[in-house]
């Protein structure tokens, strides 16, 4: 709690929030294998908040790409799959103290921390379509949804069935 309420300030967004969980002790024990820096640096290429700099073999990056990973829903291997998973069992409490430090100085941007817990659970950016939460919607189904009018949730509900049926185009068991 101390290092989060002399590194958050009222001013941190989304890149910074990121960088100082990341940064936490509870993550200073996630494995660095060797060779890994180049799977490592080909997730960097493909993630949206880039470290100035990055040192391929420090937890703190690893765990800041594991969660973009997540985010964006980027296929790992079995060993970086299981380091993520060891990511995302510790993270959401630590964006609960970085919302109760956040909020106990009345600043705005735990919105921000919020935000971010939700991506956690979601594995969405926070700028994704809200459709992509839905089991089985991919890429097509939400182009497919946005050109019909369909942005939420319950437009997908508000669906006449067979209208539904045919804008997805999923078989009975995806349904």
């Amino acid at each position: 709690m101390e290092v989060y309420t002399a590194s958050l300030k009222d001013k941190t967004k989304l890149k910074g929030l990121l960088e100082i969980v990341s940064s936490s002790a509870e993550f200073e024990n996630i494995p660095i294998r060797r060779h890994e820096d180049a799977l490592l640096r080909r997730i960097h290429d493909r993630v949206p908040v880039k470290m100035p700099r990055p040192n391929f073999d420090a937890p703190h990056l690893k765990t800041s790409l594991l969660l973009q990973a997540h985010f964006s829903r980027i296929q790992l291997p079995p060993d970086l799959a299981a380091d993520q998973v060891l990511v995302l069992e510790k993270v959401l409490n630590l964006l609960s103290a970085c919302v109760d430090v956040m909020s106990s100085n009345a600043w705005l941007n735990a919105v921000g921390a919020m935000d971010l817990s939700q991506m956690c659970v979601q594995a969405i950016w926070e700028t994704d379509s809200p459709l992509k939460q839905i089991p089985h919607f991919d890429t097509e189904a939400i182009r497919r949804c946005k050109a019909a009018g369909v942005e939420s949730v319950y437009d997908v509900i508000d669906l006449e069935d067979d209208k539904r049926n045919q804008l997805l185009q999923m078989n009975s068991k995806q349904m």
